[in-house]
Order: C-alpha cells, then structure tokens, then sequence
C-alpha cells in the first residue's frame, strides 16, 4: 500500500500551474530542438558534408542514447543537487551543443557535438526530469500532468521555423537560434521548486524496496515486455521525427509542402499529448500504449498506399496525436504495476534497456532505404511492427486492471487529505 504526504493543503495552486509551466518550456525546449530541429536539417546536413542518410541520422540516435545512459542517473544527482540544479545544467549543455554545431566543419564534429553535449544535457533537462517535476506536483492526475509537460509545441513549429532560419541564415542560423533559445529558458528554470510530496511506504515495505532498488523490476516479465513494446513505438516516433520530411519528398511533395506537413505532425502531437494523456487517465497506461501502436501502423499504412496530399495529411495527423503518448502511458504503466515510488527508476531503467532499439532503429531506417533506395520496405517493416505492439498492451492490461485500481484510489484519497 502506498501513501502520499501531501504537506497538508500547503500546495499552492499557482505555484503548482508554474512548476508545471517549468516543466513543460524545459521538456519542450530541450526535445523540441532535438528532434524537430533535427528532422529539417538532416537534407541540408547531407548536402553540407556530403554524407549519406544513415550517418546523418546516426545524430539523432547518439541523442537517444545519451539520454538513456543519463536516465538512469537523473534520480540520484536530482536528490544529491535537485531538480533545479539538473534542469539548469541540462540547458547550458544544450546550448553549448548547439553552439558547437553552428560551427562544425565535417560530420565528426557534428556527431561528436550531439552525443557528448546535446545528448546529455536532453537528458538532465528533458522528458523525464521535467515529468518528475509535474507528476510531482500533480499526484492525483499524472496522466494529464505529463501529457501537458510533453505538448510537442516546438516540435511543431520547428519545421517551418527551422526552414526560413536555413533558407535565410544557413545551417548555423538555426543552430545558434536554438543555442539562444536554450539559453533564454535557463531564468525560468532557477525558478523550479521540488513538490513537498513524498511517496511513502505504509504496507509492503519489502516489496516496494526491492523495486526501488531495481532487483525487483529487472526480474519481472511486465517490466521487459513494456520496455520491448515501448522502446519499438520510441523508435517509431524517432523514424517519424527524423525521415518523414526526406519521406514525403520522395512521395512527391516539394520541400515546403513537406516542411508543412512535419509542421501539421507537430501540431497534431499537441493535441496528442494532451488526448493521451487524458485517455492514460481513464483506460490505463497499457490501453493506452495499444491505441498509440495502433494509430502509429494505419498512419504509416495509409502513407505506404498513397502519395496524394489529403492521404498524406490524414496519416500524418494520426502519426503526430499517436507520437508523444508514448511516454505518459509507459509512465503510468509503470506506475500501477510497479508502485508510484518505483516509477522514476522503472522509467529510468526503461530508457537505459531500450537503447538498442531506439540507437539502432532510426538508422537503421535510413540504412534500410539506402539500400532499396525506397522508403516502402521502411514503411511495411513499421506496420508489421506496431500492429503485433497493439496486441501485446491489450494483452499487458488485463493485469494493469487489477494493480491500477487500487493504487488510484488511493492516490485519490491522500490527494484530497
């Protein structure tokens, strides 16, 4: 049985609205740039070192993988320095990446720059910290906490955004302008205050022991079956992220109708964040996870049978509202079955075990249409994927049923103590 310590009603309902909008500018601010700034350089990127698609997106991965490595990390330097401290440090990081990468002179350089700056400081100041910090504050609605934090905002306006920046300044422009960006969020961000919510332990202590530390989560067949389902949707979102611009060119698109539909993705993403969030709420973060597979494999589906732009816009409308669900229902998942004081470690170790599928997929994916020189083969390989995924989670939640109950209403019954 888990417990919250609530301070008593000393939780400050404007304070929390700003913890919570500090979360959501770091987490945007810092996946924002990665990912969807990423996407609209990686043609310029090609043409500038003249380099073929699978190294370019190598980038992105080494930015996945050093997120994960740190993930782990995260819950221990925040609880040594604070969430604060990490937040801060993440941004600097970022901003000295990006700054590196607006003077990178070969593609060393440029990778070099994504996996020892960007990479990390994504980590420190990214989805998880800033999903610590909201579902901190909002223990009675994670769900919905962690589904705002990730509204894909930057992601959506990077396409566009990010293409007048390279059409009027070059490469460099967009890179210092996101290096600005990062730096302009650093006096928001010594702003954050940690939730004085404690989850505690009233029965059960030994059970709930063994996952913290990590012994109990590494031995149960959930955990490995969510992190293999979840890390493919990450991989898949990651493919969507990196390609669909180089994708809806090949299919026809000219460059600027392509950058507005990856705008039209993010767009979509916002409003998925917040759908899924509120879905994760009420079915449970396994259903959930099973809906996210499924729009992920019809959107894909739809892009495979045809070219034509209404086609095209409607799957890349289900691909963005499916996206960034992901996280928010893994989390809650994780929760339910593992206890809420188990949750950041599960997460954490979530992110570190799915790194081959998140490092090696994405790259995969351009090594893959290199050698048929079609993106179709890519696009088969995902529908087959996230529909046996889809499966798995409606099978996972039968016994996310039976833990998700009582945990909620307990949640609920402390919260409103």
């Amino acid at each position: 049985m888990i417990r919250f310590d609530l301070a008593g009603s000393a939780l400050d309902p404007s304070l929390r609205r700003s913890m919570l909008l500090r979360a959501f500018v770091a987490q945007n601010c810092a996946v924002g740039c990665a990912y969807g700034g990423f996407g609209v350089s990686i043609l310029p990127l090609q043409d500038r070192f003249d380099a073929n698609r699978a190294t370019v997106s190598a980038g992105l991965s080494l930015v996945v993988l050093m997120t994960a490595l740190i993930g782990p990390l995260v819950a221990a330097l925040a609880k040594r320095f604070g969430l604060r401290s990490i937040m801060v440090a993440g941004a600097l990081l970022c901003c000295a990446g990006y700054g590196l990468l607006s003077i990178a002179w070969n593609m060393p350089v440029v990778l070099a720059a994504y996996a020892l700056l960007v990479g990390p400081g994504v980590g420190l100041s990214g989805t998880l910290p800033a999903s610590l910090l909201a579902s901190g504050w909002f223990p009675e609605a994670r769900g919905r906490a962690i589904g705002l934090t990730t509204m894909p905002v930057v992601i959506a306006a990077a396409p566009m955004a990010g293409l007048a920046l390279i059409q009027n300044f070059g490469l460099p422009g967009l890179y210092l302008a996101m290096a600005g960006l990062h730096l302009l969020t650093v006096p928001l961000l010594l702003g954050v205050h940690e939730a004085p919510l404690a989850p505690v332990a009233a029965d059960n202590v030994h059970q709930e022991g063994r996952a913290e530390t990590g012994r109990g989560l590494l031995s149960h067949p959930l955990f490995w079956f969510a992190m293999v389902g979840a890390g493919l949707l990450n991989a898949t979102g990651i493919v969507g992220s990196v390609h669909m611009v180089a994708v809806s060119v090949e299919r026809g698109l000219p460059m600027a109708q392509a950058a507005l539909l990856a705008s039209l993705m993010g767009g979509a993403s916002v409003f998925g964040a917040v759908a899924i969030g509120w879905l994760c709420d009420h079915l449970g973060g396994a259903r959930s996870l099973a809906v996210v597979a499924g729009g992920f494999a019809l959107g894909w589906a739809i892009i495979g049978l045809t070219g034509s732009l209404p086609a095209m816009t409607l799957a890349i409308l289900l691909i963005g509202v499916s996206g960034p669900g992901v996280f928010p229902s893994v989390t809650l998942l994780f929760a339910h079955s593992f206890g809420p004081a188990a949750m950041a470690r599960a997460v954490a170790l979530f992110g570190m075990f799915s790194v081959p599928l998140t490092f090696f997929l994405p790259p995969a994916a351009g090594w893959l249409h290199d050698m048929a020189r079609d993106y179709r083969p890519v696009i088969a390989t995902i529908v087959c994927t996230c529909s046996i995924v889809a499966m798995l989670f409606a099978l996972i939640a039968r016994r996310e049923d039976r833990m998700g109950g009582v945990l909620s209403e307990e949640v609920g019954a402390s919260a409103a103590r």
